[in-house]
């Protein structure tokens, strides 16, 4: 590599060539499809002009920079300085201060990439367009772009140059959905090869001149480019999709849209892919003797300011004799494609068949230990589900609550706790509080599954900005703001009613995943509120205001109500006979010492998890490497070169690690203008440059005059010649050890 730094002032045309314009056009468009690509990780188009402009942005700064010859070792941080710039400006313009980004800007990109960091693992797309993915996503491709920019023209790579793109795009096609697969593809491969052999072309015709041949020019070689070009997008196009097992499911399903029978609703973590990737998948099955309910699966009672978590409880059969005037909700539940230990039903459950399905009091759960349901498992239940009203509610206090039920993390927005006060300043009870806060976000947010996931402070943080989301954020972000007022909250998981069949059961669906939020009132206990817009309970009608509603696919917000089915299931005592089955159980357990916390695993989410976490920070760590380290090396050769004619010196032996990578014999004891000749005849091209060298080093060790500037100049520039034509000319395999190398590395760019 030239070192820039001694050079005299350039002119404008050589300034136009360092910009190099037709390959910046290339790398461009290169980084302009990887941004398209991202269509199979997001579920519109929204985020693609903002990110185009931050790709473009980056590109047009990094050739304006060659234009003006400013040194790659100043270039690539005011590079990345102007790329932090570029994101403020387009994605946080309401926070600058002034052009510059503010206190509040950095808070929210921090904010935002804590978020993805703890997401990412079980993220699963499409994520959404815009906030914290889009923000991120935008960030690493204006980092390739610059590091592309980098390999072509400050390293002067052909591949290399693509490389970053390329580790966007193979990530897009592993994690993202089936949008537009093949001509997304198509393209990027076109456009891939299109930009190496620009580069390739601009490299070889700047070399050809110092080995004698003539110089070549682009436009003649443009049509046969341009051809291969075409040729290959079309070709792509047509015979990808006809080749062997190209509509196949891939080998890594990252997205489970099929699932399994031994899926498991996480409390939370699993309901956006739930209702993203498995949708159209029948869970379970039931036949309600008096209509539809939320089929609950557990009470999330604990915020650590990450998650809303389990409670840790003891678990014991529920009793067998059933103690209660109030009329009774008899389900018989099918179970068709949904696994893990939580068995849905209708709140609150009073009796189960078969016994092997135990209670947790606390959260009034129902859960099967040491064993996951199974498809073909019966189970009946029998619930009380209380209805009280508006004036019960009303006059009811909210004082004896259950432990842990205001707790609180640190670091909770205070954004969630000032409108929580703002929102219910005009309430005079807890009941009106908890109504007006379930109606304001009913009536002020929309639904949105393309949206940040999460409960986390950051996520609330986010929710709160962007007023969208889904019930994970809805319920969650209810109940935190519920505490913050003094009302003692807690988050359910479990499902809507489902879809109502001739059968006369009520077919549950990925899609009806749901969470919604609960409040303690005393001489009452658990009440559930509403604040998902779209959606409402059967069995909350009667103080909350809002009609029994689900979404009727997925996404859709617009509510169906449930009717009652045509047949009735008759109210029964619990029959020890009646024809429920788990497999594997036995009659008679024990009171068992399993903890709810314990099944808040399961495999609904598919993400990219740890491993994936580990080859991207590889990645990261070999990028750097590539980049910066010969730059460190020759940074710290430069130290110790304090004549010119150490200079000459440090250019002939770093020639000598440069010929290497194309077999030339080692130096033994031959003299420079010896070796030269060696090499001339091992490689089998004749080198005037390296002779040129030769006799410059001999002169500089053996002359008793110091070696003037402008030969050392002419040392530096012949090195740069010859280590550009070597890595031309040296195979793959030299190239890439060249790059990794650190001993390599040290005799190309120290000597």
């Amino acid at each position: 590599m030239t070192d820039t730094a001694d050079a005299p002032p350039a002119a404008p045309g050589d300034r136009l060539r360092a910009a190099q314009l037709p390959a910046t056009l290339c790398l461009t468009a290169l980084s302009a499809v990887t941004v398209v690509s991202l269509c199979r990780v997001f579920p519109d188009w929204v985020f693609l002009r903002s990110m185009l402009m931050v790709t473009t942005g980056t590109h047009v700064l990094a050739a304006m920079m060659r234009y003006w010859r400013v040194p790659a070792l100043v270039a690539f941080p005011l590079l990345l300085a102007a790329i932090a710039e570029l994101i403020s400006l387009v994605y946080y313009r309401d926070t600058l201060a002034g052009p510059f980004p503010g206190g509040r800007t950095l808070e929210l990109m921090q904010i935002d990439l804590r978020l993805v960091i703890d997401q990412f693992p079980t993220a699963v797309a499409p994520v959404p367009s815009e906030g914290s993915y889009a923000v991120v996503t935008a960030i690493i491709i204006a980092l390739c772009a610059a590091l592309a920019d980098t390999f072509a023209f400050r390293a002067m790579g052909r591949l290399e140059a693509v490389v970053p793109t390329a580790v966007v795009f193979i990530f897009t096609a592993a994690l993202g959905t089936e949008r537009h697969r093949v001509s997304v593809a198509a393209a990027w491969v076109a456009i891939a090869l299109l930009t190496v052999a620009v580069l390739r072309f601009r490299h070889t015709s700047e070399e050809a001149a110092w080995v004698g041949a003539r110089r070549l020019h682009l436009i003649a070689a443009l049509p046969a480019i341009v051809a291969t070009f075409g040729l290959t997008a079309v070709v792509a196009a047509a015979v990808a999709p006809r080749l062997p097992g190209a509509g196949e499911k891939a080998l890594i399903d990252t997205r489970n849209r099929e699932g399994s029978v031994t899926e498991v609703l996480s409390p939370l973590v699993d309901i956006g892919a739930e209702l993203r990737n498995r949708g159209n998948l029948e869970l379970f099955t039931v036949r309600s003797s008096d209509g539809p309910h939320y089929w609950r699966a557990i009470g999330v009672p604990r915020f650590d300011g990450g998650l809303w978590q389990p409670a840790e409880e003891d678990l014991a059969p529920l009793p067998e004799i059933i103690d209660s005037d109030q009329p009774l909700t008899v389900q018989d539940i099918t179970i068709v494609r949904m696994g893990g230990p939580l068995v849905p039903a209708a709140f609150t459950p009073v009796a189960v068949q078969p016994p092997q399905v135990f209670f947790a009091e606390g959260t009034q759960t129902l859960v099967l230990p040491d064993q996951n349901l199974q498809e073909g498992d019966q189970i009946r239940i029998i619930s009380v589900v209380p209805r009280p009203s508006d004036a019960q509610l009303r006059a009811a206090t909210v004082q004896n609550f259950p432990a842990g039920s205001l707790d609180l993390p640190s670091g909770v927005p205070d954004s969630a706790r000032s409108l929580a006060q703002e929102v219910t300043a005009s309430a005079t009870t807890p009941f009106d509080k908890a109504v007006a806060l379930q109606n304001w976000f009913r009536t002020n947010f929309t639904y949105d599954l393309n949206v940040q996931l999460g409960n986390s402070n950051d996520a609330i943080d986010a929710f709160l900005r962007e007023r969208r989301g889904f019930c994970q954020q809805f319920a969650g972000t209810f109940a935190v703001m519920a505490r913050a007022i003094g009302l003692p909250a807690r988050v359910a998981v479990g499902y809507t009613p489902g879809e109502l069949g001739a059968d006369g059961l009520y077919h549950v669906y990925g899609r009806h995943a749901h969470s919604w939020a609960e409040v303690w009132f005393d001489g009452i206990g658990w009440v559930p509120f509403e604040p998902t817009p779209g959606r409402g309970s059967p069995d909350a009608v009667g103080y909350s205001g809002v009609e029994p509603q689900q979404a009727v696919g997925d996404g859709d917000t617009t509510g169906t109500q449930q009717t009652t089915p045509t047949t009735l299931v008759p109210v029964q005592v619990v029959d020890p006979d009646a024809s429920t089955t788990v497999p594997g159980g036995s009659p008679g357990q024990a009171v068992t010492t399993t903890t709810v916390a314990s099944v808040g695993t399961g495999g609904g989410s598919s993400g990219l998890g740890r491993t994936g976490l580990v080859v991207v920070a590889i990645i990261v760590l070999l990028v750097g490497w590539v980049v910066f380290a010969p730059r460190a090396i020759r940074a710290l050769a430069l130290r110790r070169q304090r004549t010119n004619s150490d200079r000459v010196v440090a250019a002939w032996q770093r020639t000598l690690g440069s010929l290497s990578l194309v077999g030339a014999p080692h130096v033994g004891g031959a003299t420079p203008i010896e070796y030269a000749a060696a090499t001339e005849r091992t490689i089998g091209l004749g080198y005037p440059e390296i002779q040129e060298l030769a006799l410059h080093v001999t002169r500089a060790v053996y002359a008793p005059q110091e070696v003037p500037a402008q030969v050392a100049n002419r040392c530096d520039t012949l090195c740069a010649d010859v280590d550009s034509v070597c890595r031309n000319r040296a195979p793959l395999r030299a190239r890439l050890q060249a790059m990794v190398d650190p001993r390599l590395m040290r005799r190309r760019f120290a000597g």
